[in-house]
């Protein structure tokens, strides 16, 4: 009983620190190494409380409180969305998010859920580009207890594109999480044309998210394998928040594959701020290099505008 009442006391705790933007996904990173959840920023966090973690489980989109978002990310352009109560459910609508990490998918999601008990929710994302293969995207998710369990599907079609392949890809995982501690698994398989080889890639890790006085810390190590050489990794994330001052916070992430084997390692340090401005955050990338902090020649390149009510 005394365990139960201090997880959920840490974790009303840890979830006052749940955020949502390209920005600040890019200084955290996914705790996946990259082979999961994709990258833009957009896809939220296995290993930290991030708002954008309905994209791989809805059901989270069932605590979340009305919020509304306009930003603007290296390499994948302007995009929208809210989330709001409609009845006895939640709703969230995003337009143009970068689902396939590059300008012009023109995407647009729709996640509902909701609690009966358990929380419970379904999205659904589908692309409208033009001259480019677009995709219909199906993920479903509960939480119940401490267990987070979710499964995404997405089908490749030729719409829109001159011979483009058919391919279907698909996710299932959970997370589950022990106090300030969270271990997290998935598995995905992705397979292209009717007689092609399906790619495997499967792995586990281990989060935490805790406060040391004014300072938030997220870190997580975890390891991915994929079949058809595409190898294997451990990484390390790293983020770390603190407040400069009342209106202003800086965050910093550090992200080093550890091991890597046949695939290149790679070492980031990303550099970010927020500003509070009322009910309104404006989040931003100030630098990010591949191994020590540089300076950003346009502040506004990746930045997003927080407003909630």
């Amino acid at each position: 009983m005394t365990k139960k009442v201090v997880a959920v006391l840490a974790l009303s705790v840890l979830s006052s620190n749940a955020f949502a933007s390209q920005a600040k996904n890019t200084i955290s990173g996914g705790g996946d190494g990259g082979r999961i959840l994709g990258g833009a920023g957009m896809y939220g966090s296995f290993y930290t409380n991030d708002e954008y973690n309905i994209f791989w489980n809805p059901a989270f989109i069932s605590g979340q409180k009305n919020w509304a978002i306009v930003e603007n990310g290296t390499g994948s352009g302007t995009s929208a969305g809210f989330v709001t109560d409609v009845s006895t459910v939640n709703v969230g609508v995003f337009f143009n998010r970068p689902t396939t990490g590059v300008n012009g998918s023109r995407a647009v999601d729709l996640v509902v859920g909701g609690d009966m008990g358990a929380k419970w929710g379904v999205g659904l994302t589908r692309t409208l580009s033009e001259g480019a293969p677009n995709f219909t995207k199906v993920n479903a998710g509960v939480i119940v207890a401490d267990f987070e369990p979710f499964v995404n599907f997405n089908v490749t079609d030729s719409n829109g594109a001159t011979n483009a392949v058919k391919t279907s890809n698909t996710i299932i995982g959970t997370r589950y999480h022990w106090g300030e501690w969270t271990p997290y698994a998935a598995y995905r398989t992705t397979k292209t044309g009717t007689a092609g080889t399906a790619t495997n890639t499967w792995g586990l890790g281990l989060g935490r998210m805790a406060k040391f006085g004014d300072i938030h810390m997220d870190y997580a190590v975890s390891y991915w394998r994929g079949n058809n050489n595409t190898g294997s990794v451990v990484p390390v994330n790293m983020n770390i928040a603190a407040d400069a001052a009342s209106w202003l916070t800086f965050r910093v992430g550090f992200s080093h594959d550890v091991i890597a084997r046949k695939v290149a390692p790679a070492t980031t340090t990303t550099l970010g701020s927020t500003v509070k401005m009322g009910k309104a955050d404006l989040d931003m990338v100030i630098g990010q290099t591949g191994n020590a902090f540089g300076f950003s020649d346009d502040l506004f390149a990746n930045a997003g505008l927080t407003y909630r009510w």
